[in-house]
Order: C-alpha cells, then structure tokens, then sequence
C-alpha cells in the first residue's frame, strides 16, 4: 500500500476511529486501527472494542492499494505532531511515514487478524436529523446508570411509536426524557436499548457534524449502525427489558413556576457550597404572592445559606409550597438544559419534581425524587428571606428515593411540548428512607 495525503485529513479520521479503542484491549489486535486504500481513492480508518466499532473515510492519492493495522495511540500521536502532506507506504506489517521533515517506521499487526464489521440482518431502517439525535444524547446520557451491574439502565432506551419516537434514561433517583416527531410512520412499534458508552463516542461524532446531516439508523436484532456522512458507528445492544418509566411521570400538576434558568442555576451554586455534604439538600419554598424561590441550606457545625431568585406562578392554590431536592441532580439538570428558561411543575412535597425548558429543538423532560421536608421551612413566611432563614428552626428531612419500580402493568404515554402538562398511569413510590435530627440555625 502507498498513498499521499494531507495532515489534516489522515488525522482526523484517525481521532475519530480512535474514539473505539479500549485503553486496555482484550487482544493485541483490537489496540490498533486499520487503513484501507482502495482503487476509487478512498482510505478508510477502523477501530473496534468489540462492543461499538467506528469505520471512517476520507480521500487520497492512493498509488498501490493495500491494507494495514497499526498501533492506535502510536500513530495517532505521530500524525497528530506532523505537518502538511504525509506519504505512508506499507512493506509487510511495516509503514513507513514520510513528511516533510523526516519519517519514522512503525510496525503494526496482521490486517487479516482485525474483526470484520458487524452485520445485521434484515435491518429496520430510521432517518433522524443529526442535531436531533445530538440533542437527544446531551438530554439523557447523563442520567444512565454507571453501576455495570445494572447493565440495561447503563444505556439509553429508545422507543417509535407510528412516527414518534422518544429516548430515556434513569438511574434509578432521577429521569431523563426527549421525544420527537419522525418524518415517516411504523407500523409496529420499536423497542431497543443502546450502551451509554457507545453513545458518548457518537455524540463526540454528532457535535461536529453539519446542520444539515441525517443520521441513518439501520436496527437489527443485536446490533445497531448510525450512519453519518463519511463515518459509521456500530455498536451492540443491550439485552433486558427496560422500565416503564413513562408511567412514572405525573399526569397532571398543581403548581408550575417559570424560572430564567441561569438565575437558578447560580443560586443553586452559591448556596450548595454550605449544604450537608452526605445529603446536599437545598429547601426550595415557592412563594406566590412574592414571586419568588428562596433557596436554603446548612451544613451543621459550619453554617448556612439563603438566596432567592424571582419566578412566575401558575396554579389555583394560594398556599406556599416547600420542596426538598437534591442539589447535585438539580444542577446537573439545568447544565443539560439549552433554554434561556425552564419550567418546574410539582404536586405534593414528596411527589416527583418534572422541569423541562420553555421552547427547544425537542421536548426534553427531567425528573427528580424530592426530600420530604418535615417540619419548620414551610412555616418562612413571605417577610424578609435572609430574616426570617436566620430565626427559623432547619426542618429535619426524609429523602424519598428510587424513581424506577416495577411497573410492567402500566400502559405507555407520550409527553408532550413543555408547555402542556405530561401524561402518566402510575406513580413512583419510595423504596428506601432515611432521617437525621438538625441542630436550630443561629439567629441573625
């Protein structure tokens, strides 16, 4: 094999087909890439794990055809501290690299030992737009499950109904939902589970992708291919039967707030550095006539902390509710958050908590199990905040967890745009509880 061809070129379908590389191979074979250089041009680069492979074309001046496999990280390194146009030519297991100040030799494994891409059989074909797809990506990976033990809540379940189709992930405490329109109508409904970690290397993919691209998803009984321009990702499938967690979301809703998203966002920061460090609960009381969220915390023997951010009401209740939320889920849900503003919705204090952002490229839901407040913050008036935070006694709390149950009798439901209110034929209970007394807050 011999070919010339830009830097730039070589290098980036050589990062991209990095992205499948394990850091710890099974085989020798899988910690290299493979290049192939055919009659029309083109020079291919691949990389397995065995789980998600990654195939990759760019073009050449491709002198002698060939094929060759070579250390992944090697010859990624090499390219990426080259410039300009670079000749590899392969003798034997051999490259042989030259640019335009030196070259070097490398010495890879037998092409012919490298595992061929996976095929599916008789695969159901779906189009969705890359953005889309992305968006959906950045609005649920974040909430799988890391524990490999619970392999199938590891990935990010997809479902198409006719043409909607939606994707979701939980980890058990929190949830996360998107779901879209599709331009075309199945007849039967669709039903697969994707590793989260193959996913993050295509959503790496995805975020350098035009405007414009389709992704083509070909679906077969074991594996999946998401085709981009130039590039194919192949990942297998996760075995096992996902929760019905649509029938975990609330129906209907009591109260919903409109919040400036960034607003709450840096509240939450400012106040999470004095909350308790095992818990990080902040109590949040919505307070109506005075349009606004104060946000409240302690860490006992340290200190405590109260800040508010103005909001907008909607509900027929005239009654101030207070709400327990885990800090750490609160924030990294905004983060995956797109809008300027969100919508938080809630019943009861120790009902699940939905926000979702106002407008978007798609409907985009997350929900989080709240901390039963017992006693004392409920009772902060709508007088001064930092005053009254100061005097009053902190409540103890008892968290509610475990967002996922076994709920296989309960019928499926789609959500609609944030501004409507999200469908759901079954609640979630709580599993696991726990309690602890709180010291009062000093006085101002």
């Amino acid at each position: 094999m011999k070919l010339n061809i830009e830097q730039s070129k070589l290098a980036e379908i050589l990062e991209t087909a990095y992205l499948a590389i394990s850091p710890k191979p099974t085989d020798p074979i899988l910690g290299n890439i493979l290049l192939i250089a055919n009659e029309d041009g083109i020079v291919s680069a691949t990389g397995t794990n065995l789980n998600l492979t990654i195939h990759t074309t760019t073009t050449a001046n491709v002198e002698t055809l060939g094929q060759v496999a070579l250390p992944a990280k090697l010859l990624t390194d090499t390219i990426n501290n080259v410039r300009g146009e670079i000749t590899l030519e392969v003798e034997n297991q051999a490259c042989i690299i030259t640019h335009n100040s030196g070259k070097c030799r490398l010495i890879g494994g037998k092409p012919e030992e490298f595992p061929t891409i996976p095929k599916g059989e008789n695969p159901i074909e779906v189009n969705l737009s890359a953005k889309k797809l992305q968006a959906a990506l950045e609005g649920t990976l974040y909430c799988t499950n890391g524990d490999e033990t619970k392999l199938v809540l590891t990935g990010v379940n997809f479902k198409i109904d006719t043409n909607k189709w939606q994707a979701a992930s939980t980890n058990g405490h929190k949830l996360a939902l998107v779901t879209g329109i599709l331009d075309s109508e199945y007849s039967d409904p669709i039903d697969f589970t994707v590793p989260g970690k193959s996913l993050s290397e295509l959503n790496k993919i995805l975020s350098q992708s035009a405007d414009t691209s389709v992704c083509n998803i070909l679906l077969s009984n074991k594996t999946i291919e998401f085709s981009l321009p130039n590039t194919k990702v192949i990942s297998r499938l996760l075995e096992g039967e996902y929760p019905k967690i649509n029938s975990l979301i609330p129906r209907t809703f009591e109260y919903e707030f409109t919040l400036e998203r960034k607003g709450f966002e840096s509240a939450l920061k400012r106040v999470s550095y004095l909350a308790e460090r095992k818990q990080k609960v902040v109590k949040i009381l919505w307070e109506l006539e005075a349009t606004q969220a104060t946000l409240y915390t302690e860490a006992t023997d340290i200190g405590d902390a109260v800040d508010s951010v103005l909001m907008k009401p909607a509900t027929n209740h005239s009654e101030n509710i207070s709400i327990g939320l885990n800090i750490d889920y609160l924030i990294e849900g905004l983060k995956h958050i797109s809008t300027d503003e969100i919508v938080v919705r809630c019943n009861k204090p120790t009902q699940p908590v939905i926000i979702c952002p106002m407008g978007g490229l798609l409907n985009q839901l997350y929900l989080v199990m709240p901390v039963e407040i017992k006693q004392g913050f409920e009772k902060v008036n709508n007088q001064s905040t930092k005053t009254e935070a100061s005097t009053q006694p902190e409540p103890s709390a008892e968290e509610v967890t475990d967002v996922v149950q076994a709920t296989n009798d309960s019928e499926n439901s789609q959500i609609e745009s944030p501004s409507l209110v999200a469908k759901d034929t079954t609640k979630g209970k709580s599993t696991s509880r726990s309690s602890r007394t709180k010291k009062e807050a000093a006085t101002a």
